[in-house]
């Protein structure tokens, strides 16, 4: 499987087990077939449903895997498209402020000393969490994983 990794497909197949039987029906049986054909089958996923933080111990991949379902599959069409805005909109704006930031004319008009000394260290860039992901993913974990 290309970019996501065994192991979160096996914990969205265990999500989907304990998800309404309504919601799983609108994902389509070619996409189930895959996540089962795709699954780690020597991993068993642990993950309690009756702690209301459930959603906190899975991991990144699998929160992915369940974004795309909701995005795609789950929502209704004006949703799915007002979703895909927000991320569109997200993705320019963090575009633009990383095009300001290391924009290559204003970073060699900097002539002070301790600006060019910033310019030349070593930086690690930190990656912000979406905020429209933030809102999907709350949305997503109030559709999965609550059947009891």
């Amino acid at each position: 499987m290309g970019d996501f990794n065994k192991k979160a497909v096996s914990e969205v197949i265990e999500i989907l087990n304990h998800t309404d039987k309504e919601i799983v029906e609108k994902i389509p049986q070619k996409f189930i077939d895959f996540l089962f054909e795709n699954e780690d089958k020597d991993y068993t996923p642990n993950i309690d449903f009756y702690d209301e933080n459930w959603e906190k111990f899975i991991q990144e991949d699998t929160q992915a895997i369940l974004a795309l379902l909701y995005r795609d599959f789950i929502v209704s069409k004006d949703e799915r498209m007002k979703l895909l805005k927000e991320e569109q909109e997200e993705k320019l704006k963090l575009e633009n402020e990383s095009r300001e930031k290391y924009n290559p004319d204003s970073i060699f008009k900097k002539r002070n000393t301790e600006d060019n000394i910033q310019i030349n260290n070593v930086q690690l860039v930190e990656i912000k969490e979406m905020s429209w992901f933030k809102r999907v993913l709350n949305k997503i974990l109030k559709f999965f994983g609550r059947k009891k």
